[in-house]
């Protein structure tokens, strides 16, 4: 808890939050896809296992510890009470600790469900004919605007259910536990699978494209609609605390879930519209931006522990992060 807070950073991680592992999750399934025709399950596996299990495995044994010291050490500071009466490790999550790399556990997940399922769906289905109602269903679900509801339905379920949902984080982040979390489960896997089955639908990436500037400016009022109901302020609260009781918690988890689809298609759509052509020099942020996110975070989480206190306003302190990150 820093000094110096700030109403408009916090909006700021509320919308991007809200949809980078969607679309994170959706553009790996589209990938992975299109890597395991281009060179069959044996190639895909051993790609995956170098490209995610050695970053995960080597990324963990040398980013776990310090990530979670300063985790701790930042609990420390925020709760000098508790701390002192007390172990600090206790103030911080339990559970085997994934931290930031849960996401690479959870794509290992994808990719063994996708090959058994592909495997097991071309065993069943040697006609194509369920593979092609899906591919039917997904470009009319595109076409007629159908996609962010349909695929909005499952989570928003999942989430209206949760009873210790803190509604202003979203989807709950597994970063703790081997034991796969339902939330993240039906959200990210939702995503991994329509960008699997996207790539079989490739001629509707450009109805995407032309769609990006209605699913934006929808995306921007669902989520002014969640903000106005959970507030700007961020709150650990659980989801009971929403005023208007069941309707108003459902009204939220809807809206939210929404917004999420309605950015990723937004966000994908603007991307397929104005940076189709080739550029070196997004292309070589793509490639650094996942080493660059692998190591990242105990060096934000420590500079962030190390200038809580420091009575400098969050404009300054803020960018001084980002720059000697």
């Amino acid at each position: 808890q820093d000094v110096s807070q700030s109403t408009a950073l916090a909006v700021t991680f509320y919308v991007i939050h809200s949809f980078r592992m969607s679309l994170f999750f959706l553009i790996a399934g589209f990938f992975a896809r299109l890597l395991f025709h281009r060179r069959g399950a044996r190639g895909f596996l051993k790609d995956r296992a170098k490209r995610i299990l050695v970053p995960f495995t080597a990324g963990w044994l040398l980013l776990a510890p310090p990530t979670i010291a300063a985790v701790i050490w930042g609990l420390t500071r925020t709760f000098p009470e508790a701390a002192a009466n007390g172990d600090p490790s206790a103030l911080a999550p339990q559970g085997f600790p994934l931290v930031h790399l849960w996401f690479l556990y959870y794509l290992a997940i994808f990719y063994v469900l996708a090959i058994v399922l592909q495997s097991g769906m071309a065993a069943l289905d040697k006609g194509e004919r369920i593979r092609t109602r899906v591919d039917r269903w997904v470009g009319g679900a595109v076409v007629t605007w159908l996609a962010p509801l349909v695929l909005a339905a499952p989570t928003a379920a999942v989430l209206y259910f949760k009873s210790d949902w803190a509604v202003w984080f979203g989807i709950p982040t597994p970063d703790t536990g081997l034991m796969p979390q339902l939330p993240a489960l039906v959200a990210y896997g939702t995503a991994f699978a329509l960008g699997w089955v996207l790539h079989r639908r490739v001629d509707r990436l450009d109805t995407i494209a032309r769609q990006w500037l209605v699913n934006l400016g929808l995306g921007v009022a669902l989520t002014a609609t969640c903000l106005w109901i959970a507030g700007s302020t961020p709150s650990l609260a659980a989801a009971t605390v929403i005023q208007g009781g069941a309707t108003m918690r459902l009204i939220y988890a809807a809206a939210y879930v929404l917004s999420i689809w309605t950015w990723t298609f937004g966000l994908l759509g603007a991307a397929l519209r104005f940076f189709s052509e080739e550029s070196a020099i997004r292309r070589y942020f793509s490639d650094a931006s996942y080493w660059f996110y692998l190591v990242h975070p105990p060096i934000v989480f420590g500079l962030q522990v190390l200038l809580m206190q420091v009575p400098l306003h969050w404009s300054i302190k803020f960018p001084v992060i980002l720059a000697v990150t």
